[in-house]
């Protein structure tokens, strides 16, 4: 069975904020070794939309896709719209399995990058 990686971003109105995301992704797509693809979309504002991105993998042949949100915070995202479009879109695709990774949340590798960015500004 195919399996995919969908990174999930909440979306900008600021170009550079696509720019990272897709940087982003190329970093994970260089580096991972588990799925057939790695794709990407924004709940908002910035393209691909949730569902374009996923729409994308799923006409690459993926019949499984986890998608890890890249969010630090478990808001109403998080909680209600997430799962909303997820179940739209495990309706329309009832042959794909989804499954829903955890968001970043209070992970401790965030703890040594924001560590490393307070020591680098000192200098």
């Amino acid at each position: 069975m195919k399996k995919a990686l969908f990174v999930l971003a909440h979306g900008s109105q600021a170009k550079e904020a696509d720019v990272i995301l897709e940087a982003i992704v190329e970093k994970v797509r260089a580096r991972q070794v588990d799925f057939c693809c790695v794709g990407y979309g924004s709940l908002q504002i910035s393209k691909p939309s949730f569902e374009e991105g996923i729409e994308a993998l799923i006409n690459s042949g993926a019949k499984e896709i986890v998608i890890v949100p890249m969010f630090i915070f478990i808001g109403n995202h998080v909680k209600f719209d997430i799962p909303e479009l997820l179940q739209a879109l495990k309706e329309k695709h009832p042959e794909v399995s989804f499954i829903m990774g955890e968001p970043i949340g209070a992970d401790d590798r965030l703890v040594d990058i924001i560590l490393s960015r307070g020591i680098a500004a000192n200098y």
